[in-house]
C-alpha cells in the first residue's frame, strides 16, 4: 500500500479549517497531521488573499515547508502574483475544492508540482507577459534577472575568457565589462565573479 501523504490544514478561521479538514479526513491517500513539519503538504484556507494569509504562507516557507497550497474564495491578478512571491506552490478556488480536487492538488504538491486551475494559469501568463514588456524589457532585463549583455559576459567568463578578450568580442570597454560583472555580483549578493558564474550555471541562467 502506498504511503499516505501527510497534510497539515491551517487557517485563521476555525470554521474554514474544519471544513477542508473534514473533506480530507476520510480520504485514504492523505493523513491529517497537527504539526506543519517540512514533510507535510500545508493547506492554508482563507476567504481572500490578504496580508495575513500571505504572512502565514511566508512563515510556513521560512520554517522549511516547501509545499504550501492556498485554498481561497477569491483572488485577483495582483494577489495571484503575491501568492507566487511567497513561494507557495499552488492555489485552489474554494468553489472547486471538492475532496477529489483537494487530493489531486495535495498529490501534485507532494511531488513538487505546481497547482493552478487553467483559468488562473491564463491570468498568470497575462501578468507575466505584462511584467516582461512593461517593467523588465525597458530596463534591458529578462525574468532571469540578467540582461543579454550580463548573460553573454558570464557565459564567456565560464569559457575561460579574460575581461580584455570579452571587451574585444562584445565591442565594449573593459570598464563596462567589469561594471557588468560587479552589478551581477551585487544584485544577487554573490562573493565574486567566479561565484557569479557558478550561480548562473547552477540556476540555468546561462
Amino acid at each position: 500500500m502506498a504511503l499516505r501523504i501527510p497534510v497539515h490544514v491551517t487557517s485563521t478561521d476555525p470554521i474554514l479549517r474544519t471544513g477542508v479538514a473534514t473533506q480530507l479526513r476520510s480520504r485514504p491517500e492523505v493523513e491529517l497531521v497537527a504539526d506543519p513539519s517540512p514533510a507535510a503538504v500545508c493547506v492554508v484556507v482563507h476567504d481572500i488573499v490578504d496580508d495575513q494569509v500571505l504572512q502565514l504562507a511566508r512563515e510556513l516557507r521560512a520554517h522549511g515547508n516547501r509545499q504550501v497550497i492556498l485554498v481561497v474564495s477569491t483572488i485577483d491578478d495582483a494577489a495571484l502574483l503575491s501568492v507566487i512571491e511567497t513561494g507557495a506552490c499552488g492555489v485552489v478556488a474554494r468553489a472547486d475544492a471538492t475532496p477529489e480536487r483537494l487530493v489531486t492538488a495535495v498529490t501534485q504538491a507532494s511531488t513538487m508540482g505546481g497547482v493552478l486551475s487553467p483559468k488562473l494559469v491564463g491570468r498568470l501568463l497575462e501578468q507575466v507577459n505584462r511584467l516582461q514588456h512593461q517593467v523588465l524589457a525597458p530596463k534591458g532585463l529578462k525574468f532571469t534577472g540578467l540582461s543579454d549583455r550580463e548573460a553573454a559576459v558570464l557565459r564567456m567568463i565560464s569559457q575561460g575568457m579574460e575581461v580584455r578578450e570579452i571587451a574585444q568580442e562584445l565591442s565594449y570597454s573593459e570598464r563596462t565589462i567589469k561594471n557588468a560583472l560587479h552589478d551581477v555580483v551585487s544584485r544577487f549578493h554573490l562573493r565574486n565573479r567566479t561565484h557569479a558564474v557558478a550561480f548562473a550555471m547552477r540556476e540555468g541562467l546561462i
